[in-house]
């Protein structure tokens, strides 16, 4: 290991000196530990799953009818998963978010109904891993791509379709309320 010093790149923010080849091997098996221990699960929804739901959407400051329309989607979309697939994402016997994704089978694309991470979650990348599911969900069923719409002045949740490759596809004037337009954010399977 030449040097004590791990056999891997470094983060730029933080320096470490290790005396000898033991105390790197001690800290690298701690860090392994708590990665393992903090892994993110994602699993269907069941009901029991709603309260949590709830309170993910009331943290982040959805508005009451959105929440509302979300537990009904939750309830709603979970009985029927030839078209529809909703996930949690579990931490430590705890939902920290969720994604609902549905397929339209008149053009063969998903779309992302649904995702949220609770506050405390969030740049953890457990919303990216919900994509993922909801991605793989739509491949499964066969669809040609995959598309959400968000609020225009969701800057965040823009931001954040726009760094895991999903491309603007159109403005919705109007589209959440009278005074709040939506945006679409797509990416096709095909690369095309």
């Amino acid at each position: 290991m030449g040097g004590g010093k791990p056999p891997f790149p470094t983060c730029n923010l933080i320096s470490l000196s290790f005396e000898n080849e033991v105390e790197w091997l001690m800290l690298w098996t701690s860090s392994v530990l708590v990665v393992t221990m903090s892994e993110v699960t994602i699993s269907h929804y069941s009901f029991e799953h709603r309260t949590a739901i709830r309170q993910i959407l009331e943290g982040i400051g959805w508005a009451e009818q959105y929440i509302v329309a979300a537990e009904q989607n939750a309830e709603i979309f979970s009985q029927d998963p030839s078209i529809y697939g909703v996930y949690v994402a579990m931490l430590e016997g705890s939902v920290v978010g969720f994604v609902y994704v549905r397929l339209h089978t008149w053009n063969q694309l998903a779309q992302i109904e649904g995702l949220a991470v609770d506050v405390s979650h969030q740049r953890k990348g457990i919303a990216s891993e919900l994509v993922e599911k909801a991605e793989t969900f739509a491949h499964e069923k066969g669809a040609r791509g995959i598309y959400v719409d968000t609020p225009t002045l969701n800057r965040k949740g823009r931001g954040f379709y726009e760094a895991i490759g999903y491309k603007f596809g159109y403005e919705m004037p109007r589209y959440y309320e009278d005074n709040l337009d939506g945006v679409t954010y797509q990416r096709f399977f095909d690369n095309g």
